[in-house]
């Protein structure tokens, strides 16, 4: 599945979309995916030009510790998710706890929210803090890990269950044959190589003279 796409279900453009077509009978979902199109936007900041470009200010580099953007994330947004909690849980009626979970967001989707919130916003400060001029948060990726999954995968075939020993054994064989040196193509991963135009030095590298 191309993230990417499926993320674009969560869009403004959605959401006006079942607004102007189903009116007030909508509006939960609507709010729903408004916060989570704000939330995309601001953990993509991909560099200084973009938000000119799409007129989006959310996709503007964070360049202040007090931008209004960290105070939505933490407050508004979070407290989004709270609130939803808090009306499943004094919903009038008769509801098992099983139920009710199924009126929610998983548990793990909503840790991992929290998680991804507070850790980038805490990053992003400490950092402009520091004195970096502006921080892109879309670096705060895992495309590096994600890439080494889809070697593992590859390498895997059609073992769809591999044990410790299967793993250790790939990545032996990636680090002896410099597999590593070319990048996978398809992926759950941004910015990938081209499949053509690839050209690779196998000169050895210079050697430090002995002491």
């Amino acid at each position: 599945m191309k993230v990417n796409f499926a993320a674009q279900v969560l869009s403004d453009t959605v959401a006006c979309a079942l607004e102007e077509a189903y009116g007030t009978s909508v509006l939960g979902t609507v709010e729903f995916i408004k916060h989570m199109n704000k939330f995309f936007d601001c953990l993509k900041t991909r560099n200084l030009l973009e938000c000119k470009r799409t007129r989006n200010t959310n996709l503007s580099a964070y360049t202040s510790v007090d931008d209004l953007r960290f105070t939505y994330l933490l407050y508004d947004f979070l407290s989004y998710f709270r609130r939803w909690e808090k009306s499943v849980e004094e919903r009038p009626g008769s509801y098992s706890k099983s139920q009710k979970q199924c009126m929610l967001l998983s548990n793990q989707t909503l840790k991992g929210l929290r998680i991804s919130v507070n850790s980038i916003v805490e990053c992003s400060k400490f950092l402009l803090r520091e004195g970096v001029e502006y921080v892109l948060t879309s670096r705060f990726n895992q495309d590096p890990l994600e890439e080494q999954f889809s070697h593992l995968r590859h390498k895997g075939g059609a073992n769809d269950n591999p044990t410790v020993y299967d793993i250790k054994n790939n990545l032996s064989q990636m680090r002896v044959i410099g597999s590593t040196a070319l990048a996978p193509i398809h992926g759950n991963i941004t910015g990938r190589r081209k499949s053509e135009g690839l050209s690779l030095d196998n000169r050895p590298i210079s050697k430090r003279p002995r002491l």
